[in-house]
């Protein structure tokens, strides 16, 4: 794995999971890296646990982004549950 691979792993992840975040209205702890991290984990979860992927013609550096985005979803979904929801809250995303 080069480093450009890796980097492009790295943003593709921080994407799904900040989309991830936008759907669900819910905000993951420690901002990027959260986001990354469920994108990631997400992408794992659809594609090698559950072997899911949708539209695998829309994918950037291997990771299908229909199925990442719906396994993140599932991922801060299922973290919001364990955690009660309400511990993080939501981001204002710009509002005050």
């Amino acid at each position: 794995m080069t480093l450009t691979h890796l980097l492009v792993l790295l943003l593709v992840g921080a994407v799904v999971g900040l989309v991830a975040e936008r759907l669900t209205n819910r905000a993951l702890p420690y901002g990027w890296i959260g986001a990354i991290v469920a994108g990631l984990v997400g992408a794992w979860l659809m594609v090698d646990v559950l072997r899911l992927v949708i539209a695998p013609e829309v994918s950037v550096a291997g990771i299908p982004l229909i199925s990442a985005l719906i396994g993140a979803v599932i991922v801060l979904l299922v973290f919001s549950m364990v955690t009660g929801g309400s511990r993080f809250g939501s981001r204002s995303w710009g509002r005050r």
